[in-house]
This record gives structure tokens, sequence and C-alpha cells, in this order.
């Protein structure tokens, strides 16, 4: 039986290749498109559900409660207020056909008994009521035959469905009159005895997906038909043309080889392929001949070889061994061995390669030498050998080399070897010797420069360790290079607080980089202030690396200026409140005589609200008043010093304000808390003085929570705390409004500045309250932490401090 053809081998196997191709790729789109479908299902049946869920709430949270307040007292309009109702009808009328959907919304024991559960919403109910961590379920079943999808969500009785279902006394009358009394009733809040589904039928969709898959098996199978077709024809065309070409040139180019005969016999019916593997074979076996006699002629070669290697081997160690030597040197320098350590041990090495019995090397500088070994000594160097020396060129002669130590700059030195008997270095040694004495003046003179950055570096880091401000090294791209101890401490606050970039050092690289590029003339500086989170203020010079240009280093130097900000503002403080009290002491007595005749005679033309201008005077007299309350805060501000300090329990004081203003904090919807430790000591301070710091801050956080409108209730908290060192008692006010904006906080205690409405403030408050804790020898400060906090420090009791 002949054997089969190597093209129908092929194509059977191509053949069982794109059936399983096609299999996998039918059961892929199968499962593609189920999932696709199960999918699109799923949506469209969660949608219908989230529109169910909309008309309910609207019902029961708009419709229902607007329908109460309109209509009568136990009214009750079925078709507007029941949801089941509502969405029953609103959900039939969205699919009258009922073609893509089925909304059924049933009840175990319902009022009407058309909508009673069926069995299988029955075991859906009962599944929800053993799981009522679950919201919704999704099913697949077949009824009659056909396949449809089921989601479904519980329906649970709330407080607000129990006038209608509760008991069927408190139910409206028109339900009891339409349903009767016995049905529908008895629900308790929580309750699971509904629900509302969705039912699809998808048997449609399920019959398209079969026909997708119908449709796919034939078109591949076609596919896989006009595949094999092509494959047959180009097989042919390509392959097997082609194969009967290659082995009747491979017999036209090794006629002897083809026609040799191999020790097995030829099958009868050989496919061309195999035709053409007995070809190679034969070709092989002339190959492997010709390889045998290559062998036999090359190893008459080896000796002539042997010879010439051995002699390019020796040359290539002599050459190994400079190499060695010159990178030896070059070890010494990368140590940071000194003159001497580098001296010795490079001469040891050079003699060792000369084969030199002694080495040495003479500085003309100096005219030190130093020899290896060490017990040894050089020949003096003659005033007839330094002249070729200094030239360059070295000086060879009986027992004794000397070839000059020189470096980029000038001769250093000789470098001398002695032999133990007459010896002629041959040129190329010489040359050798030659660069060792080059290599080993630039050690020299590369060791001396690198001692000298070193001393210089020394200096330079002492100053800069010394310097107590902080002072950093940046680099282009603001990067810390280098930073004394003072920076380190710095910039380890910093880390801990998470506030590294408030320094803002790589801003300031940046701009030094960029006034260099720009060509400003003199030393391109630049500064900035940083502010820390704990409050503390640096003032940061950037200056760039002289003598570096371009690449982009500066050194940036940071002094702490916060006492002196703190100082500054308190002294602009002072200053403002003089300048207020002395206008203040002119104003109050030349302005408040006119004002009281002005407000007597306009009470007398107003006659007890008789006159018929009575509304144009209520406004002067309103207007009158609310001037003199602007000049007694004025004359408050302007007052001398109080006259006698005692010591004043903060405690009851803070107290005794807290009660009083507790009334009016809570018609505007506020709460006044205090946080007073028992061993609070007691202040060296004026009772009248504290009364009014305190009642101007409680009254500025009152006027700041009520124009911020909140929801939420607003919160002032009162709170007492002893001081750090002992010596005074810091009295907190802190609200939760809005805080004090960044920009108001160096004016809140300017006179007359206010962000109130006009009317409402005169902006003196916070300016007398200063001026108080001023004259009382203490201090004030402000801060916004979720709100205003004011911070009023006050000196303890003399006998405390003193104690």
């Amino acid at each position: 039986m002949k054997k089969a053809r190597l093209q129908t081998r092929l194509s059977l196997r191509l053949l069982a290749v794109l059936l399983g191709i096609g299999l996998v790729f039918g059961l892929s789109l199968n499962h593609y498109l189920r999932v696709l479908l199960e999918t699109e299902v799923s949506d469209k049946a969660s949608i219908v559900l989230s529109n169910v869920v909309a008309i309910q709430s609207y019902v029961r949270e708009t419709l229902r409660p607007t329908m109460y307040g309109v209509l009568p007292p136990d009214s009750f309009v079925i078709e507007a207020m029941s949801t089941s109702y509502v969405t029953r009808k609103v959900m039939s009328d969205y699919n009258a056909a009922k073609e893509s959907f089925i909304y059924r919304r049933v009840a175990l024991d319902p009022r009407n008994p058309e909508y009673g559960a069926d069995e299988r919403e029955s075991e859906l109910i009962a599944h929800f009521r053993d799981n009522p961590q679950e919201t919704q379920i999704s099913r697949y079943y077949r009824k009659n035959g056909e396949e449809f999808f089921i989601m479904a969500r519980p329906v649970a009785f709330d407080d607000s469905c129990l006038s209608c279902h509760g008991k069927p006394e408190d139910a409206p009358r028109v339900l009891l009159e339409r349903y009767g009394s016995e049905r529908g009733f008895g629900r308790v809040d929580g309750e699971i005895a509904g629900l509302d589904s969705i039912t699809m039928p998808v048997e449609a969709e399920a019959g398209a997906i079969n026909r997708a898959i119908v449709n796919f098996i034939l078109f591949f199978a076609c596919g896989t038909m006009l595949i094999m077709g092509l494959n047959h024809f180009f097989f042919d065309r390509m392959m097997v043309v082609n194969i009967g070409r290659l082995a009747a040139a491979m017999r036209s180019r090794f006629p002897a080889e083809a026609g040799q005969a191999l020790d097995r016999p030829k099958p009868d019916g050989r496919e061309e392929i195999e035709g053409m593997v007995e070809d190679m074979e034969r070709f092989a076996d002339h190959l492997r001949d010709a390889r045998e006699q290559l062998r036999d002629y090359a190893a008459n070669l080896e000796a002539k070889v042997d010879e010439r290697t051995a002699e390019a081997r020796q040359e290539a160690q002599a050459r190994q061994a400079d190499v060695k030597l010159f990178l030896y040197v070059l070890e010494l320098f990368a140590k940071g061995e000194d003159r001497n350590a580098l001296l010795d041990k490079a001469l040891a090495a050079a003699a060792n390669r000369f084969g030199a019995e002694a080495a040495g090397f003479v500085c003309f500088y100096s005219m030190n030498a130093r020899v290896w070994p060490s017990d040894c000594s050089m020949p003096a160097l003659e005033a007839s050998m330094r002249t070729p020396l200094l030239d360059g060129d070295g000086v060879f002669g009986g027992r004794e080399a000397m070839v000059p130590v020189q470096s980029a700059s000038a001769v250093r030195g000789a470098l001398c070897l002695r032999f133990g008997a007459e010896a002629q270095l041959p040129p190329q040694e010489r040359e050798v010797l030659g660069a060792m004495g080059r290599q080993l003046g630039m050690a020299l003179e590369n060791l001396e420069a690198m001692e000298s950055l070193l001393r210089r570096k020394a200096v330079l880091e002492s100053i800069f360790e010394g310097i107590a401000d902080p002072l950093f090294l940046l680099g282009p791209t603001g990067e810390v290079l280098h930073a004394n101890e003072s920076a380190l401490k710095l910039l380890e606050e910093c880390r801990s607080q998470q506030a590294e970039e408030s320094l803002g050092l790589p801003a300031l690289a940046a701009q030094v980089s960029a006034a260099i590029d720009a060509g400003e003339g003199g030393e391109p500086s630049t500064e900035r202030e940083a502010v820390l989170p704990g409050g503390r203020s640096l003032r940061l010079r950037a200056y760039p690396v002289s003598g570096l240009a371009g690449s982009g280093r500066a050194i940036v130097y940071a002094r702490d200026n916060t006492v002196e900000k703190t100082m500054l503002a308190k002294l602009q403080q002072s200053e403002k409140a003089t300048a207020v009290g002395m206008l203040a002491a002119g104003l109050a007595h030349e302005i408040n005589n006119p004002l009281g005749v002005i407000l007597c005679y306009a009470r007398i033309l107003w006659d007890d609200g008789k006159s018929p201008h009575a509304p144009d005077l209520d406004i002067i007299i309103r207007h009158t008043l609310q001037a003199r309350k602007v000049l007694e805060d004025l004359l408050r501000f302007a007052r001398p010093k109080p006259e006698s300090l005692e010591d004043v329990n903060l405690a009851d004081t803070v107290e005794f304000l807290a009660r009083v203003f507790r009334g009016k904090a809570s018609r505007a919807n506020l709460s006044i808390v205090t946080d007073l430790p028992p061993d609070l000591p007691p202040v060296r301070a004026n009772s009248s003085s504290l009364e009014q710091i305190l009642t101007n801050l409680m009254l500025n956080a009152m006027d700041a929570l009520e124009d911020q409108g909140q929801e939420a209730p607003g919160l002032i908290q009162v709170s007492a705390r002893t001081g750090p060192d002992g010596s005074e008692v810091l009295l907190t006010v802190r609200d939760n409004g809005p805080g004090i904006p960044p920009e108001y906080a160096g004016r809140i205690f300017d006179p007359f500045f206010t962000t109130k409405s006009v009317g409402k403030g005169t902006g003196l408050g916070l300016c007398v309250v200063y001026g108080l804790v001023r004259d009382l020898g203490g201090h004030i400060e402000v801060r916004s932490e979720g709100g205003a906090v004011f911070t009023v420090g006050l000196p303890v009791s003399k006998d405390i401090a003193d104690a």
C-alpha cells in the first residue's frame, strides 16, 4: 500500500485544528451572549424597580404629606395616598401590553385578594424574612416551557404604613368601606409581609442566541472550506514545486554524491521531502569527508602557530606588566596614600618591573631623596645630568638609568634605577620607564592638590559648622547637599511636623538659577519668609555659589525672626492704642455734650410717641444712642489704668457671665460650656475689667455664630488653665464659627476695624479688650483652629507668684 501524500496529511491536520478553534469560539460566543443577556435583563429589571422605588418614595414623602395638609382630618384618597395603588396604576400604564416585563406588588393576607402572593412569591417572602440582610433576589425559572427572569425586593412596613395597615380602628374610613376590616391589618413596624417583583420573559432572547450560534457555525464551516481550498492550491504551488526544484539543484551541484547509493533501500512512491532528505544525507557525508581532510592539513600548521603564539604571549605579558605598574600607581593615589608611602611603594614596584636592585627619587625643589630599599644609597645627581632631565630627556649609562618625574606643569625630580651589573635597556623599555616617570609626576601633583583641597575643606567646614543660624547648601533642584548642625535640627523639626514644604527651598534655588540665567548685575540673591506650623517665623536669603556658574547651587541662610515679628506687632498695636486713646480723650468730651442736647430735645419732640413726626424722631433717637455707645467704648478704651488691682477668682467670674449669657445664647440656638479646673489660682486683676473682657469676647463669638447661620448648634467654650511656668493663667474663649481669615489676623485688634454689617458693630470691642489686658499686665493672642480662638494671659496672684 502506498504512503499517503504529505499534502493529504497536512490537510487533515489543518482541518482538525480549525475544527478545534471553531468549537472553542462557538462555546465562547455562546457563553458571552448568555452573560450579555443576563446582564441586560438584570439591568432592565433594576431600572424598573428603581422607578418603582422612586414612585413610592414620592407618594410616601411628598404626595401623602401634602394631601394630609390639604384634606380635612380623617380623610384619605386611595388614588393619591396609597403607595401600592399608585405604583400598580403607574406601572400597569407604563407597560400596558405586558410584553417587556410584568410588575407585581403582592403581600401575604392583602387587603385586596387579587394581589395575594402565589406559591413562588410566598417562598420569596419567606426567604426575605429568614434573611433580613438581603435586599434583592434575582432568579431564572421555567413556566409552561418558557424561560423567565424575576427580580424581587422585600416590602417592609414602617411607622408611616401602620396608620392604614395597623389596627382597623385607626385606618381611614374609606379603606374600611371599600375593603372591610378583616384583611390587610395587624402589621407591625419592620415586618416583611410583601414584595415588589419584575418578571421578564427571556425565551425570545435565548432563541436569538441559538440562532446566532447556528449562523456562526455555518459561517465558520464556509470559512473552513475556503481555507482548505486555498491551502490545497498554495501548498501545491509553493511547497511541492519548490521542493522538487531544491532536490534538482542539489543533484546538479553534487552529481557524484547524488549518484552514490545509501545503505537503506528506497521505498516505492516516496514523497518529495523524503527524496530531498536523502540528498541532504549524501551531502552531509561529503562534508564529513572534507572536514577530515582539512583536519589532517591543519595538523602540519600547529607547530608554526605554537611558535608564533609563544612570542606573542611573551610580548603580551611584558605589556600586561607595564599596565599593571601604571594601574598600581593610580591605585596608590586613589587609596589616599601620603607622599612618602606612595613613593616607597611606587619605587619598589618600578625596581621589580625592570629588575633593578635599588630605586630612588630625587626632588629638584628640596633636593631631598627617597630610596628603596631604605638601607641603600643612591649616587649624587651631577649637574651634567640635571640639564637633560630638566629638558625632559632620560640619562642611561653603566649601571644607572634616570628619567624625569614631570607633570603637565614642570619637572619635579628624577626617578633613578640602579642595576647589579651594567645593563642596556632596549628603546621600548626606556619609553616605558619614561612613561612611569610621567605617571609618578602626575600622581605627586594630584596628591599635593588633594592635600591642599582637604586643608581648605577642613577650614570651610569649621566655619560652616560654627555659624549658629541654619545654613544650607542646595543643589540645582533644591535638594539639600550639605547643612550645618542648626540646619539639620531645623529640617528634623519640619519633617516631624510634616512641614518641610513650608521652607520652600526648591523655590529659592529656582529663583537664584533664574536670576543667574537672566544675567542680573552683581551677585543675584533672593529672600523669602517661611512660617512653620508652630508659628515660628524664618527669614531665608539665598545666594549663588561663586565660581560655579551654571551649576545652580546656592547657599541659603535662615534667621529666626519670630521674636522680632512678635515684638514689632505688639509695638504697632500699642502705638495704635495710644493714638486712639489720645484721640478718644479729646473727642469724648466735645461730642458727648452735643449728643446729650440732641437726645434731650428729640425726646421732648417725640412726646411719648404722640408727635406726628414720631417715626422720624425714633430714627434720630436710635442713631443718637448708637453714637453715645461708640463714645462710651472710646471712653473705656481711653480710661486710665485700674486704680487698684486685687486677687480675683477667675472661675467665679467666668461662671457668672456664662449664666448671664446662656439665656440669650439659647434663643439663638447656641450653647455655652465652661471648662475650669478646681485648682485654678486667683489672678491679679480688676473684677470690672475681667467682666468687660469676657463680655466683649463672648459677644464677639455669639455675633460670629449668628452671622454664620449654621444648621448645627453653635458652641462657645470658655476654659482656663495655669501656664507652663505657673506665673500666669491662660483664659481661652473658643467658638466653632467660620474663624478669622488670614488677611484679617493682623488687624483684628485695630480700632474701628470690623467685619460685621453696618450698624451692628463699632469695631472697638476687641480694641478695648486689648487695652484692658495690656493695663492688667497680661497679653492676648488670636488664631483660627476650627473657629476663632482667643487666649488671654493674666498674671497670677502676687502671693502665689512670690511663692
